[in-house]
């Protein structure tokens, strides 16, 4: 792919404005926006010619060029508990040990007073963009503090 092949379709960002503001630091959906104007899912369903969102490509490309950065962690309060963003220099299968450390008690990233409060953790996504999820009455503080002390995120 050309750095001059559009990836949002909307308003016409091409893939070499994407990777620059990667590069500068932008490794969410969110900051992508905010730096480029990609719409990042309005209208790229009916303009984009694989008709769907161009969130998809921009995923894959902060996957590609945000490496060499550190991990970028997003943090969000869900209507079933807490879901996490892992993008950048992450590897999902350091994330899944992560959980199944948690779920056999090998962890003391946490409090048993917050261990119990979450019911499920699944996994989803690849290297560069993994999603983890939270169900249960859990805090996305909680969490925060839990991630800052984790022995496989910050060897």
């Amino acid at each position: 792919m050309d750095d001059t092949d559009l990836i949002c379709y909307c308003i016409e960002v091409d893939k070499g404005t994407i990777v620059k503001a990667i590069t500068k630091g932008a490794t969410t959906l969110s900051k992508i926006k905010e730096e480029t104007s990609a719409c990042t899912g309005n209208e790229c369903k009916t303009k984009n010619p694989n008709h769907r969102c161009c969130s998809k490509e921009i995923k894959q490309l902060i996957a590609l060029y945000s490496k060499g950065n550190t991990m970028n962690k997003n943090v969000a309060k869900t209507q079933n508990g807490v879901r996490i963003s892992f993008t950048g220099e992450v590897k999902k299968q350091n994330i899944v040990k992560m959980v199944e450390n948690c779920a056999t008690g090998q962890c003391e990233c946490m409090s048993d007073k917050t261990k119990v409060k979450i019911a499920d953790m699944q996994v989803s996504g690849m290297d560069g963009n993994v999603s983890l999820e939270l169900k249960g009455e859990v805090s996305k503080e909680e969490i925060e503090a839990a991630l800052a002390k984790s022995k496989v995120l910050n060897p």
